[in-house]
């Protein structure tokens, strides 16, 4: 083993701690100048190709071996056998390869819409022998058939908007309403969602209503920005989770690895929402 992969190792095998990813930043940081384009085996058996190590998807994957672990828990804890789970916003396939390698009876459907994106998620996919996923180069907003421009930054691969908040540079990208998705797709249902598109989940759930509003509406794990939110067409902070409520759904915090009830809309600072219309018997993950 190279002093690299040993170091690389060693950090892997620490615990979560307060500055764990600070001190990495500072002992990789020749790494991250310079890596683009790297092969890297996360855990779980999974193998990743990462535009850079620069962003935060990229830096958690060389660094940890997986990202965002707490939701990844939460995901496969609400996931039926044979169940249906959407990840919108997939990128590079940081939630929808273990998802989909740990649980090979469920059917994903990766939903990303930056094309140079959508290139690093067919690898991904394709380097894990991956055949429960279904992948989509397509943005979801709340009408079908648009064509609207989209922001992705090559530094800051996870950061695709359709705001031009961290780059003036856009590509054209066609637009799906969920429930056009889910027609497309012939899906008989859907069990879980996962949506991180920069700010705009409003609009993804406004083109879902119908599959929102039924009966055996799905659970949604998204991301709750103020800045991010306001940036999305001047909508007011906390409007996604506004309308979710209205559709019927009940809000939970992601506080690490417990969930805690929201009674109201969150408008200020960010966080990870669970909302669901099923009663939780469990609220540690």
């Amino acid at each position: 083993m190279d002093k690299g992969a040993f170091t690389i190792s060693l950090f892997r095998s620490l615990p979560s701690f307060r500055g764990k990813q600070r001190l990495a930043r500072i002992v990789f940081k020749n790494a991250i100048r310079q890596l683009k384009d790297i092969k890297v085996k996360g855990r779980y058996h999974c193998t990743y190709v990462l535009p850079n190590i620069i962003e935060n998807v990229g830096f958690e994957i060389f660094v940890n071996g997986e990202y965002e672990p707490e939701i990844q828990a939460l995901l496969l804890s609400l996931l039926p056998t044979g169940g249906v789970f959407i990840d919108i916003g997939a990128n590079i396939g940081s939630i929808t390869v273990p998802i989909s390698k740990s649980r090979p009876d469920v059917t994903s459907v990766s939903v990303e819409a930056a094309p140079w994106i959508f290139k690093y998620l067919e690898k991904n996919v394709k380097l894990n022998g991956l055949i429960n996923v279904k992948m989509v180069n397509l943005a979801i907003n709340d009408k079908d058939g648009e064509e609207l421009d989209f922001f992705s930054p090559t530094e800051k691969f996870g950061k695709g908007s359709f705001s031009p908040v961290f780059t003036n540079e856009s590509v054209k990208v066609s637009t799906i309403s969920l429930d056009g998705l889910v027609e497309k797709l012939c899906l008989p249902a859907v069990n879980l969602l996962k949506v991180d598109v920069e700010g705009f989940e409003y609009f993804v759930f406004s083109g879902g209503r119908h599959l929102l509003e039924s009966q055996n509406a799905p659970h949604i794990v998204f991301e709750f920005v103020d800045w991010a939110e306001r940036n999305a067409n001047h909508l007011l902070p906390g409007s996604a989770q506004t309308l979710l409520i209205e559709l019927g759904y009940k809000l939970y915090e992601i506080q690490g690895r417990r969930l805690v009830r929201m009674m109201t809309a969150k408008d200020r600072n960010a966080c990870n929402i669970l909302a669901t219309k099923k009663e939780l018997p469990d609220l540690v993950f």
